[in-house]
């Protein structure tokens, strides 16, 4: 629960301090309290001069006033709980059962800390009220660092492509489309029966094991990289993805790559990390004169001494077949899953393209990529599924 004010710091952008003009009528200049305001043509949430604030008006009269604005993106919720006791104003919402879009949320509140300080909030702006400019401004100052909250995007998941530069390895974020994070019943349609509980129980392994190793099988165009990018927006909030592309996988055994990922867990150590590394079929497979070193570079950090340093989950997309990849890669203990993403049977398949609003000619089986592209030749907007879209 907040108090009055004591230090001032950072607060969300765009700060208004205004001194609020006291009402005319007798008393003005003086401190004692006079009610000047019509109540009858008052608001008594909104902080508005031709529209007194009832509560602030009532207890500074035509004494000093000053407000201090803040806006942003606040949490409501969050200022009610910790401020239930000075709560002095709300209004709420609740969803009826005649209303199925709607939700429970605040709207307005309005706080008393004091007989001359007042902090009226929505979600989108913090006012102060008190008896000085310096008092109201520490006083909005102080709630919004308390209860500020980003703003929610409309958008899915987001990855961290990994890149040489010269000497340095860098990343860059890359933020994906809301459309990328589908339903448990496109889940379905996708990828067969079975594949939403799937899905279920393998973000329930990537939460509770933070290092480790998960092996996608399936020919191109099987949709590897597709669910790759739904899995990214499914576990935005906790998981921070990087992606390295095949072309580029010899930057695993590089020295300066431990000091890299060193510094990304120095900077987001309250976030898991998963790697992904598509196409890597020539990094897995059985060690030989020309991949050694990535296999034991992808054996130290997935396991051993090194990862649990470092703290990190790798899913490698392949094109070949699990018998091929290392046997050391396949060990229990390091291997949380391997996952075969196969071909689509033609009910199946001819269930995805009548979601999709077309006829699919009759066939053995599709690929989801085969699917797709017949699709766009009909709506050209339609995104590829992988990540080079």
């Amino acid at each position: 629960m907040l108090n009055a004010p004591e230090s001032i710091t950072t607060a969300p952008p765009k700060t208004v301090c205004e001194a609020t003009p006291p009402p005319c009528g007798p008393g003005i200049g003086t401190d004692k309290p006079t009610i000047i305001c019509d109540l009858a043509d008052s608001d008594a949430f909104a902080e508005q001069y031709r529209k007194p604030h009832v509560p602030v008006m009532s207890s500074f009269g035509a004494g000093r006033l000053h407000a201090c604005r803040l806006y942003g993106s606040f949490d409501l919720d969050k200022a009610a709980s910790e401020n239930a006791d000075g709560m002095f104003r709300s209004i709420r919402w609740i969803q009826t059962k005649k209303d199925k879009t709607s939700n429970e949320h605040w709207d307005d509140l309005t706080f008393q800390f004091g007989p001359r300080s007042y902090v009226y909030m929505d979600k989108n702006r913090i006012i102060g009220f008190a008896t000085t400019p310096g008092e109201a401004e520490a006083l909005a100052k102080k709630f919004a660092k308390a209860y500020f909250k980003p703003p929610v995007r409309d958008t899915g998941g987001e990855f961290h492509l990994i890149q040489v530069e010269k000497t340095d390895i860098k990343c860059h974020q890359v933020t994906l489309p809301p459309d990328t994070v589908l339903s448990g019943e496109a889940l379905e349609v996708h990828y067969g029966k079975g594949s939403a509980s799937w899905h279920q129980d393998f973000v329930e392994k990537l939460r509770a094991k933070d290092r480790g190793l998960s092996l996608f099988e399936g020919t191109p165009g099987t949709g590897k990289t597709f669910y790759i990018r739904h899995l990214m927006g499914v576990l935005k909030e906790s998981h921070r993805f990087y992606f390295i592309q095949a072309a580029g996988l010899g930057i695993l055994s590089r020295a300066e790559f431990i000091g890299f990922w060193a510094e990304q867990r120095r900077l987001f150590d309250d976030s898991q990390f998963v790697v992904i590394l598509e196409d890597s079929d020539a990094a897995l497979m059985t060690r030989g004169s020309d991949n050694r070193e990535l296999v034991g570079a992808i054996l130290n950090l997935t396991d051993g001494l090194l990862a649990d340093f470092l703290r990190l989950h790798m899913i490698c997309t392949i094109n070949c077949t699990v018998n091929d990849i290392d046997p050391a890669l396949l060990r229990p203990g390091r291997l949380l899953c391997h996952r075969l993403f196969g071909r689509l049977n033609y009910a199946e398949a001819l269930r995805l393209a009548e979601s999709l609003g077309r006829k699919l000619p009759m066939a053995g089986d599709y690929s989801l990529a085969e699917i797709f592209a017949d699709n766009e030749k009909q709506d050209a907007k339609r995104r590829p599924i992988g990540f080079a879209a």
